[in-house]
């Protein structure tokens, strides 16, 4: 808990003065003002965040961790395939693998709890990846019992914290959340219904590919999970312990890590804006350093962007997770650093 309250109180607000510059200075360039629209926020919300600021060393941080609630039959995949595609990201095989080799980013993957028992052939290997875990079998299932503890929570946010801290310290300043975890479109939506009490129709999604009937199930299941338990809205982590997961918590942590370092951190989809909606609930500063990709195809999404008010300008009909959305958005940022150094200002007539 000392490392989560430290960093709280160490999260400053992006420094308006150097914002107010940035856009006189576009103001000042040779193109119709706010011409370039999102481009031009990005540039005066990085300058915010860092001085001049320029991406040097890019990431795709992965929390990875299965969910109790995948035994209830609310997703199209089981468990096992959480350990596949966190071996494929581990070998550079996956899609968001694919991605980073686009756009020049390192993709890494924290196990915060993986449940390696679901692997029958014994020929899956996770040794690619950085050992974090906290439950080696995964998280409780929620319509049962709590998801973890509240004290495991608040681990599960520390570790983001620290892991960002040290690759911080390796120079990388540019982060694209991402995530993986059967199961984890269910404990996303009974995070956002907790907060938000939304009708479960404007919230809850077909995650993997499920279909209508198996839609109602899931519903059905969040709906009961919820009810069954005393929860403190007020304490995202209370909320996180009761209905969440280990990946959301890693992925909160990663968003506070970021504030706390004053790097960029970009938001994937519904999971990844729930975790990003924790971090902000539990430090409004934090969202000073986040930044939209995609509208995701799960319904919760546009209500959480709006909480946060933060825009998702990629519509690309995206639905996969692990980051995928959210580096698309690099070479977004990139152009967006460039435009004061390229452009030049209106001649004096």
């Amino acid at each position: 808990m000392d490392i989560l309250k430290k960093t709280l109180v160490q999260i400053e607000a992006a420094d308006r003065q150097r914002m107010k510059k940035k856009e006189n200075e576009l103001n000042s360039l040779l193109k119709t003002p706010k011409g370039l629209g999102i481009v031009e926020d990005l540039a005066i919300k990085l300058e915010g965040m860092q001085k001049n600021y320029r991406p040097k060393k890019k990431m795709v941080l992965v929390m990875a961790a299965d969910n109790g609630v995948e035994c209830e039959k609310v997703s199209k995949s089981k468990r096992v395939i959480t350990q596949y595609v966190v071996e494929a990201m581990s070998n550079g095989t996956s899609s968001i693998n694919s991605l980073a080799k686009s756009f020049g980013a390192d993709v890494k993957v924290v196990d915060l709890g993986i449940d390696e028992s679901s692997d029958h052939t014994g020929k899956i290997n996770l040794s690619g990846i950085i050992q974090k875990k906290l439950m080696p079998f995964g998280t409780n299932n929620i319509l049962n019992e709590a998801a973890m503890s509240y004290e495991t929570s608040v681990s599960a946010i520390e570790i983001g914290i620290e892991t960002v801290n040290e690759f911080v310290k390796e120079g990388y300043n540019l982060f694209a959340t991402g995530e993986m975890g059967i199961g984890n479109t269910s404990t996303s939506s009974a995070i956002l219904k907790v907060f938000s009490d939304l009708p479960l129709d404007d919230i809850v999604g077909f995650g993997s590919g499920i279909d209508k009937k198996t839609l109602e199930h899931k519903k059905e299941i969040i709906k009961r999970a919820i009810l069954t338990k005393k929860i403190d809205k007020k304490d995202p982590i209370d909320v996180l312990s009761k209905v969440g997961g280990l990946d959301i918590a890693g992925m909160a942590g990663t968003f506070l890590g970021c504030a706390k370092n004053g790097v960029p951190v970009v938001i994937d989809g519904f999971i990844s804006a729930v975790a990003a909606l924790i971090a902000y609930k539990l430090c409004p500063n934090a969202r000073d350093y986040m930044i939209g990709s995609h509208l995701s195809c799960e319904p919760g999404m546009k209500y959480i962007m709006n909480e946060l008010n933060l825009t998702a300008p990629l519509l690309m009909n995206m639905k996969l997770g692990e980051g995928t959305g959210a580096i698309m958005m690099f070479p977004i940022i990139e152009a967006a650093c460039r435009i004061t150094e390229d452009v030049r200002t209106y001649p004096d007539v």
